[in-house]
């Protein structure tokens, strides 16, 4: 009986984590290059039950398995595509990787994906994909949250001039001032992508941002990688689905409700077989 409270609440306790991850990713549907959460639920190994002695039989007779209930092992974030929207900004920039093949890595072909780095306040290294960057009062790209674009140089990209909006951001990442004034024309930096080959070795630091293990500006690529577009005033949307989230939110409070009947079950046996012990 004791066991199956365990699985009872083995149960509960992952499906309020998977809950937790369907409404994080609910609540940052509209955010920009936001990458949904997945948690999926695991089973524990199963025990194969053994009879110990019987007078009738051998000892060592197998009379069948135990199940040991589920548990939520890890949040992974799902690096598909999300869709592009324009938008009036000069400085806003969406990445579209939909071409980009698949790596061997670890004998299986993965889905690379392509960041743009990012140096915070305390001069980490870390990658996003919200592309809506906007100028600081320094004259340097930035993120929304005023974290600096790096450039393909590993520095972050700096101009007075970008202030004034008269930018043109090419398809290779060029940004390019006063594009269309011949004699003031300039190219002030690259903006800096990094492609990652195993998006699973990504660990997500909130505010949009990621990081990796040893990540650092030698990762920046040299040169646009093949099958990468950049696209100015253009926004890539969150790719969670709200149909799909909220459908799975609504089946996993039905399956929590049902996990906590069970466990209200064998507490009223509980309570009665602690009365017949009084008795």
């Amino acid at each position: 009986m004791l066991r199956g409270i365990e699985s009872a609440a083995s149960g509960m306790i992952a499906l309020q984590r998977k809950q937790d991850a369907l409404t994080n990713n609910l609540a940052n549907a509209e955010t920009p290059g936001y990458k949904q959460d997945a948690s999926p639920l695991r089973a524990f190994p199963e025990m194969l039950l053994e009879q110990i002695h019987n007078q009738n039989s051998a000892p060592g007779r197998k009379i069948g398995s135990l199940t040991m209930g589920v548990y939520n092992q890890e949040t992974l974030a799902l690096f598909t595509q999300g869709s592009l929207v324009s938008s009036n900004s000069p400085f806003d920039v969406a990445i579209n990787d939909s071409q980009l093949a698949p790596v061997l890595t670890n004998n299986k072909y993965i889905k690379p994906s392509v960041l743009f780095a990012v140096q915070t306040a305390d001069g980490g290294f870390h990658l996003t994909r919200n592309g809506n960057f906007s100028v600081n009062a320094s004259g340097q790209l930035s993120t929304s949250s005023g974290d600096l674009i790096l450039g393909q140089n590993g520095a972050p990209i700096s101009d007075p001039e970008l202030a004034s909006g008269d930018v043109a951001i090419s398809d290779n990442g060029d940004i390019i001032l006063h594009p269309n004034d011949g004699a003031r024309a300039k190219t002030v930096g690259t903006l800096g992508l990094v492609v990652v080959n195993d998006p699973a070795n990504l660990v997500k630091e909130g505010n949009g941002l990621f990081t990796i293990n040893g990540g650092s500006t030698a990762m920046i690529a040299k040169t646009m990688p093949e099958g990468v577009q950049l696209q100015q005033k253009m926004l890539e949307q969150s790719n969670v689905d709200i149909g799909q989230t909220i459908t799975e939110m609504m089946a996993n409070i039905r399956l929590y409700e049902a996990n906590q009947k069970v466990l209200q079950a064998y507490d009223k046996t509980l309570e009665q077989l602690n009365t017949v012990g009084r008795v």
